[in-house]
């Protein structure tokens, strides 16, 4: 199974890492009963590309190879009798197996072009089922469990899009290099840029527009674009955000989180058809939020 991962860039990434590595090593409880424990065993590997971190992919890495793990346990878990007498969703057993659970890394290799990892769970079916069982009466903890599953889906898909911000920091680089005339103004507007986007995360929605509208005067990049869509997101301004990933998918027609951001303005004004579609394909393209919105509403009439 290969996959392309990220950089690291910018300290909110960083900020990404930890807590996506807390939620990895920090959740996880040593198995007990080990007489009847079972082992799964998994091995994840990809190829890196021209602007990957070690760091980063290793974290990807790490999640990944913990996902395979965990569905493979769902997978055996589903035939215990026990379990399917709990009446709960799949996904949510795989959740609460995560905080029981503890992965041990058996193997991991990099060589500058290909990191492979191969990692190893010991779980005791009886005792998930325990476990499985007393959390989910437990006022609360379902909620905690979800609100990391949360964290941890939407943090991996912020680092994924965070290439195609290094993808055009690098284009913007060989602009600086070629034409020195061009040199002032595509520095002023990549900190204007990265301006608004502390601004719209830190609530400063309004202004993080206004220096947008700055941003794409000057260097109307995708990236800029998508950026204010995000802002018209939270404004409400669905039709104008509408716009603005149009503009981007126009530069990257596979941006997953422009196509899960155009389909889900699109529901909220109305046209359902295309909020569906392009909500299916950020899913086939591996959006964690969108594959999410499907399973949530498989079956719905009108969606």
């Amino acid at each position: 199974m290969v996959l392309k991962c990220v950089p690291v860039t910018g300290g909110h990434t960083m900020v990404l890492l930890r807590v996506i590595i807390v939620f990895l090593l920090v959740t996880g409880l040593p198995p007990a009963g080990m007489a009847a424990s079972q082992t799964f065993v998994e091995t994840y590997a990809y190829n890196a590309g021209e602007s990957d971190s070690k760091l980063t992919c290793r974290t990807v890495s790490l999640i990944e190879v913990k996902r395979l793990l965990l569905e493979k346990i769902g997978v055996y878990l589903e035939s215990r009798t026990e379990v399917q007498n709990f009446q709960i969703a799949k996904d949510t057993v795989t959740a609460i197996t995560a905080g029981i659970v503890k992965l041990e890394i058996l193997d991991e290799q990099w060589n500058g072009e290909q990191y492979a990892m191969t990692a190893r769970i010991v779980a005791d079916p009886d005792e998930i089922a325990r476990s499985i069982d007393a959390m989910r009466n437990t006022q609360g903890k379902m909620a905690d469990i979800e609100k990391l599953r949360t964290i941890n889906e939407e943090s991996v898909e912020q680092m994924r899009e965070m290439q195609a911000r290094m993808e055009q920091l690098q284009s913007d680089l060989l602009s600086l290099n070629q034409d020195a005339g061009a040199h002032q103004g595509i520095l002023d507007a990549w900190g204007l840029y990265e301006k608004a986007v502390q601004m719209r995360q830190t609530g400063r929605t309004k202004e993080a527009i206004e220096a947008l509208n700055t941003v794409i005067a000057g260097n109307p990049t995708y990236l800029a674009y998508f950026e204010r869509a995000m802002a018209y997101m939270e404004q409400d301004r669905y039709h104008e955000a509408i716009a603005d990933f149009n503009q981007t998918l126009k530069v990257e027609p596979k941006m997953r989180g422009a196509l899960f951001g155009r389909g889900m303005a699109y529901l909220k004004t109305g046209n359902r058809e295309a909020g569906r579609r392009d909500i299916e394909k950020a899913a086939a393209l591996g959006n964690g939020r969108a594959v999410k919105w499907l399973r949530e509403h498989s079956g719905r009439n009108g969606l």
